[in-house]
């Protein structure tokens, strides 16, 4: 097999593993962080993102309330409230997602996906988002992106108008993931990650 066909093999091979066993692998590729390393990458993440524009610029972010096998929201959060922007989270309220204010004050609770959220179902309008910093497991650096299978942020970005970030750790890029009609790609994937797949 020359390199032509061992590329090709290693790019439809990729493609072949469908997106629940993508999911799993990304999900011990993630468990294989270490505590510093991980910590040491999302500090360079935060500082990417606050360098952008679109983070400069907005006034309302969405951000999800990170899970422990994510990079960890809670600095992205606090860094929006000492810049006096507005935060908003994601709430699943009757099979749809919307967003909520969130502030030091609102009360969380845990909801249909195990993930906390806010208790009020006060939805922001779409149109009053300036940037929404998507989560995922895996993006390719053009956009691409393997979220957790519930398909909410496909169907929310179909019809958002505004900017869309995503921040990978360097387990989260990757060359090639299938991409089906329904899903939305990331206008910007900033990452630390430095060497080719």
């Amino acid at each position: 097999m020359n390199k032509i066909e061992a590329g090709l093999a290693s790019f439809f091979g990729e493609i072949m593993i469908n997106k629940s066993e993508q999911r799993q692998l990304q999900k011990e590729a993630l468990k294989t962080l270490s505590i510093h390393q991980k910590q040491t990458e999302s500090n360079r993440l935060y500082q990417l993102l606050f360098e952008t524009a679109a983070w400069q610029e907005a006034g309302t972010i969405a951000v999800t309330l990170s899970m422990p096998i994510e990079l960890d929201t809670a600095p992205i959060i606090e860094a929006a409230w000492s810049a006096n922007k507005k935060t908003v989270v994601p709430k699943i309220v009757n099979h749809q997602m919307i967003f909520v204010p969130f502030d030091d004050g609102s009360s969380l609770q845990t909801g249909q996906l195990s993930i906390r959220e806010p208790v009020t179902e006060v939805a922001v309008s779409a149109n009053k988002i300036d940037l929404v910093i998507v989560p995922g497991l895996a993006f390719t650096r053009s956009g691409a992106r393997l979220g957790f299978g519930a398909g909410y942020y496909d169907r929310f970005l179909v019809n958002y108008t505004g900017k869309t970030i995503a921040l990978a750790l360097s387990p989260q890029i990757k060359q090639n993931i299938p991409i089906e009609p329904h899903d939305q790609l990331i206008q910007e994937v900033l990452t630390v990650h430095t060497t080719k797949e």
